[in-house]
């Protein structure tokens, strides 16, 4: 008798401004899942928070792979019972209301397997903040940082703006992609640095800008967890760093792996980056941000808890320069959720 194939959820889209990034992640995943061993059914958030299982995306990848899904386009198939209960739900969501625990606590609660972090490690992976101060509690180098709440800002903002000196980067708090950051270089543009901010979230981080080398570093597994190849990322020169374009653009930056450092820095950041991955609480597949500051200290900026999937993305081509192919990421991941 053959072996049933395993229903996969592949959940996209969602309600944040990194929904196209996702569409673009769930279309690639899509493709390289393995229809040999899946019944793949997706699954897109819409912008207004419904589960569709038809919509343009979904029959685009229809186009390309025979999938499973609903004539009702507002139902997701996931009643408890035998016929239509998924196996595992691959999540390709990137921002809040998809990689920040908010569906991974629905999942649980179901009952239903779920790919890349928990969602204490979602959570906490998307609150730079609050990352930052665990990662640095289990001794990894962080950049000095001021939080702001819009609250604070909005009662007495100049003298939150006396605070600030220097070139700074000024970043949302619960927001990936680069969406919102800004380098500023001088008083008079952190008004509209900070305006920007907040215009993804209600609390904001300001960090010394540190010159350096962008260094990421994938880590995958769940109780052991083991780095992938370093990556060292040159943002083309139209970007002063690896902002949207350049992550997400076709030819926006250049990806150095591994990275050009010494035996030492590799062991160094590979430690740091397991660390990060272990206290936060990530579980399938992270990614974490490093700057290899000028004076040789590396310091953590940020961790993904749901890496990019697109052609351009970084975790992605860490794993293929470790010999693991995409379809076999995907393979790893759907195990590794399935073992929690």
């Amino acid at each position: 008798m053959p072996k049933r194939k395993l229903k996969v959820g592949l959940f996209f889209g969602g309600t944040s401004p990194e929904r196209e990034v996702s569409l673009r992640s769930g279309a690639t995943v899509a493709k390289y899942l393995d229809t040999k061993k899946y019944d793949v059914i997706p699954i897109e958030i819409a912008l207004d928070g419904k589960w569709l299982t038809d919509s343009p995306t979904i029959r685009q990848i229809g186009k390309t792979i025979s999938t499973k899904h609903s004539t009702t386009r507002e139902l997701a198939p996931m009643e408890k019972n035998a016929k239509s209960r998924i196996d595992v739900a691959m999540l390709v969501l990137h921002g809040p209301g998809g990689e920040d625990g908010t569906l991974q606590g629905m999942l649980e609660l179901m009952g239903i397997p779920y790919t890349f972090s928990g969602v204490l490690g979602s959570a906490l992976a998307m609150d730079k903040v609050r990352a930052k101060r665990v990662a640095s509690s289990a001794g990894v180098p962080v950049l000095p940082d001021l939080w702001i709440r819009k609250i604070d800002y909005q009662k007495k903002p100049r003298q939150i703006l006396r605070k600030i000196h220097g070139k700074v980067v000024i970043k949302p708090n619960t927001m990936g992609s680069s969406l919102g950051v800004t380098i500023v270089r001088q008083k008079s543009q952190l008004k509209k640095a900070i305006t920007a901010a907040f215009r993804y979230c209600d609390d904001l981080l300001v960090e010394p800008f540190a010159e350096g080398k962008e260094i990421t570093v994938p880590v995958l597994g769940n109780a052991n967890p083991v780095a992938l190849p370093t990556i060292e990322i040159l943002p083309w020169k139209k970007s002063e760093f690896y902002d949207y374009a350049a992550k997400y653009e076709q030819g926006g930056s250049e990806h150095i792996i591994p990275a050009r450092l010494s035996p030492r820095q590799e062991r160094e950041v590979k430690s740091l980056a397991v660390r990060v991955h272990e206290v936060i609480g990530c579980g399938g597949l992270s990614r974490s941000d490093f700057i290899l500051a000028d004076n040789g200290q590396f310091y953590f900026l940020e961790v993904n808890p749901i890496p990019g999937m697109t052609p351009t993305s970084l975790a992605p081509q860490s794993a293929a320069a470790a010999g693991i192919t995409f379809p076999q990421l995907l393979d790893k991941l759907i195990k590794l959720a399935r073992e929690k």
